[in-house]
């Protein structure tokens, strides 16, 4: 068919009006014509030559497949695609009724490659050791098809919200980012099965899967569970152990020890704290790392070994008591299993922003008396908790920024903080943290998902590495020392420092400053993550300082 421009403010959507009488502009909406016609500068205006050159006649329509499928190519990107359908008589004739004809909308290119996001390095010197030490974790909350609806994205085209769609994105974020060990969210299982296990298996990953413990939804023919998915690179990692942590039955559990053994089943604050919500631990042993120190955990083949804990707090806004719960069950998990002073970390969607009491909780191992989430407890459990805990944990955002991300979560709705990395820092020292977009960008088509993020999360990327040797407490409640100041849990002499870092041997990022692999240049170009690699003179982002 003819080219369909698309509209000049969206670019993703179709145009449906042409302006041709002042700016020469294609629109998508009556809302972004006025929006042209009155705002838009005069320099940005088309001409009336444009106008003319892309006008084609309607009856243009070019033949281009007789078959039963067709692919579209290069060629149709803008223009729509008419299926002519045309029945035969018995003689083979065509018969003149009874035919049809669809039309599609433009044709649109394929996804585009994942973007460059710049590394934030937690200090300035890095030594050539660590290169091969460190290992990179991610974290993302995928959006699970089930709940990519219209009515809850109504700024998203219905097109980018289709899973055929945005699967591709996710993977090829997952692919650039090149991870060794990734932690995902809202993952269905049948996505899992069919699209995350092979496609990543391909790429050299094992996966551990659980689904949340509700009732299957009916969707698109079928009942449709989501959970969380965990996947290691099999050349750094091995599987040791796997642990589950289901919510509901840790309360049944909990409930019952604290009000007594007569509860019956379908007592209130039992139903109020029955959400289904679970957390996946794995435990891994690194195949390349030797421990160093006898008090250090290690696995059957003498690597170190980590905690690897995948986590979704209930998303409910109005039940901040039971967000509470769940992290409270969480910790008490914990404690109960065989990990003892294991490297821990801890991903996940908390649907709880830093100020919460939720990640009060975390940081510092317990929650003031006075904080405005304590005063929701309909049930009069929470009043009831011991909120302490002596698990030192920090985040690897506010670690690295000395703040954490501005945005994880960014719909029409609710732009904030819910997602996180907590690591052990007397275990591991976080080394670098992935950039998260800024609002500018994130807001290109409204909010998210779009046509070129997939995800209604953005997904969060630092690097580690173990300890050589025990970390000394520098005493006090546990979560007030819990990751230090910027570059505090490093094994070394670190400045503080912002810079952008590229690939260095086996996918691992490598920073500037005095490395001697690192030539005193500017950008050299992307790395096989598709990050790109900054020279010695690095170049420091003031805001991270």
């Amino acid at each position: 068919g003819p080219v369909i421009k698309p509209c000049f403010f969206h670019p993703h959507k179709m145009s449906q009006i042409r302006d041709v009488a002042k700016t020469h502009q294609c629109y998508c909406s009556k809302e972004c014509f006025l929006r042209g016609w009155h705002n838009l500068p005069q320099h940005m205006w088309g001409s009336k030559s444009d106008d003319e050159s892309s006008v084609e006649p309607m009856a243009e329509w070019v033949e281009v497949a007789s078959t039963w499928s067709y692919c579209p190519s290069q060629q149709d990107i803008d223009r729509p695609l008419r299926l002519d359908v045309i029945p035969l008589l018995k003689d083979g004739k065509e018969s003149r009724v009874g035919g049809m004809s669809i039309t599609s909308g433009t044709v649109i290119p394929t996804p585009k490659e994942a973007r460059t996001r710049r590394m934030i390095s937690n200090g300035g010197t890095f030594n050539a050791e660590w290169l091969s030490k460190q290992f990179k974790v991610m974290n993302w909350n995928v959006l699970a098809d089930l709940y990519a609806t219209e009515s809850v994205y109504p700024y998203c085209e219905k097109w980018a919200l289709s899973w055929s769609w945005r699967k591709h994105l996710i993977l090829k974020e997952l692919k650039s980012m090149a991870a060794d060990i990734i932690t995902l969210q809202e993952v269905q299982k049948d996505a899992y099965d069919d699209w995350f296990r092979p496609q990543l298996a391909e790429e050299g990953y094992e996966g551990v899967y659980q689904c949340k413990k509700r009732d299957p939804i009916f969707h698109r023919g079928k009942y449709i569970v989501e959970g969380c998915a965990t996947f290691f690179k099999t050349t750094r990692f091995k599987r040791v152990d796997k642990h589950v942590v289901e919510y509901d039955k840790a309360t049944q559990d909990e409930v019952r020890t604290m009000l007594g053994e007569g509860v019956p089943m379908d007592d209130k604050r039992l139903q109020r704290y029955h959400k289904g919500n679970i957390a996946l631990a794995v435990i891994l042993e690194d195949l390349n790392i030797k421990t160093s120190h006898s008090s250090q955990a290690q696995g059957p083949n003498g690597g170190h070994v980590i905690c690897v804990v995948n986590t979704h707090i209930l998303c409910d806004p109005g039940s901040a008591d039971v967000k509470l719960w769940q992290a409270y069950l969480l910790m008490q998990a914990l404690k109960q299993m065989p990990i003892g002073d294991m490297p821990l970390l801890i991903c996940g969607d908390f649907n709880s922003t830093p100020e919460s009491a939720v990640y009060e909780y975390l940081r510092r191992g317990s929650v003031r008396g006075d904080h405005e989430d304590l005063r929701n407890d309909p049930c009069g459990i929470v009043k009831r908790l011991n909120l302490n805990h002596n698990l030192s944990m920090a985040t690897a955002y506010e670690t690295c920024n000395r703040r954490e991300a501005q945005y994880t979560n960014y719909t029409e709705d609710f732009k904030g903080t819910l997602d996180y990395i907590w690591f052990t820092p007397e275990s591991l020292a976080v080394l670098a943290i992935s950039q998260v977009d800024d609002e500018q960008h994130l807001s290109q088509e409204t909010a998210l998902p779009s046509s070129t993020r997939p995800s209604d999360h953005v997904s969060l990327v630092a690097t580690f590495m173990f300890h050589d040797s025990p970390q000394e407490s520098s005493g006090g409640q546990a979560g007030q020392h819990g990751g230090g100041g910027r570059g505090s849990q490093l094994p070394g002499p670190l400045d503080a420092a912002a810079m952008s870092t590229g690939s260095g041997p086996g996918g691992y990022h490598m920073a500037g400053g005095t490395h001697p692999m690192v030539h005193a240049s500017s950008y050299t170009g992307p790395g096989s993550d598709g990050m790109y690699m900054a020279g010695a003179t690095a170049m420091f982002a003031a805001q991270y300082l």
